[in-house]
């Protein structure tokens, strides 16, 4: 930027950024007159052309070292911020005495509670972070034990298994205290076809109340291996204590080579 003296119009170049906003007053090297120059004429100024026979480089530069030197004086005019000075022992002092007042109030606590707060420090749970480590650790580890106790639960607790149901979990064993009785089985030729025909009794020895899940049967051959199955749906939802009820089941066209005939329950859902 360029900037002319107001009265003998010497032209100086300067840099913009040592100009501030509120402006500044100058002393021309030239005739000494001092002015103010300030950012609000500055466009104007800029504008004005280099008086005639006067070149730019003619009328020399305006020192930036001058004005640097100026700043420099001004900052080292201002007083110096005052440091108060700090007392290493009085605060050593007082963290003393704030440290023995907490002590006394942990020791008036109750002997359980004074344990805990050992523990809790001993084992860096007065950190939030860890705390929620240890949070998920717990919450992982009773999920598990949940999960692999879960039969003992519901059995406990027979309305967990509604619960478990929810998560797609099996926790309850289908048909679990009853017991097949008296099963036998045999060939028949109905209509030019064969049949084989199970019959026998499911049987409630226990003293509660259990639902009676779907029959699967399997056939099986020789070696074990599965030919057919079926399901067979109870005529009885329910089965009282000490209670029997009987079942038949109807397998059309078996295979030949059948050996064994495996009953149990499964649940559906």
């Amino acid at each position: 930027m360029h900037i002319y003296c107001p009265k003998c119009h010497m032209g100086y170049e300067v840099d913009e950024n040592l100009i501030p906003e509120e402006g500044r007053r100058l002393r021309c090297s030239n005739c000494s007159e001092v002015f103010k120059f300030d950012r609000s004429g500055m466009s104007e100024s800029v504008s004005q052309p280099v008086l005639e026979g006067t070149s730019e480089k003619e009328s020399g530069p305006l020192l930036a070292d001058k004005l640097q030197e100026e700043n420099l004086k001004e900052q080292e005019e201002q007083p110096a911020l005052e440091v108060p000075e700090v007392d290493i022992k009085d605060i050593f002092e007082r963290l003393s005495e704030q440290s023995e007042k907490l002590f006394q109030a942990e020791q008036q606590l109750p002997w359980h509670k004074r344990f805990l707060l050992q523990l809790k420090t001993m084992l860096g749970l007065n950190r939030r972070f860890n705390m929620k480590i240890v949070g998920a650790v717990v919450a992982a580890f009773w999920v598990v034990l949940m999960y692999n106790y879960r039969y003992e639960i519901v059995r406990t607790a027979p309305f967990m298994n509604g619960i478990y149901r929810l998560f797609g979990i099996r926790a309850k064993i289908p048909g679990e205290g009853l017991e097949f009785q008296n099963v036998n089985w045999n060939f028949s030729d109905v209509n030019g076809g064969r049949n084989l025909e199970i019959k026998g009794f499911i049987n409630n020895p226990t003293k509660k109340d259990i639902d009676i899940p779907v029959v699967h049967v399997e056939l099986l051959d020789k070696d074990t291996v599965l030919l057919q199955s079926i399901n067979q749906k109870p005529t009885i939802k329910v089965l009282k204590p000490d209670g029997r009820v009987a079942i038949g089941v109807i397998i059309k066209t078996p295979s030949p080579t059948a050996k064994y005939v495996y009953l149990t329950f499964i649940d559906t859902y």
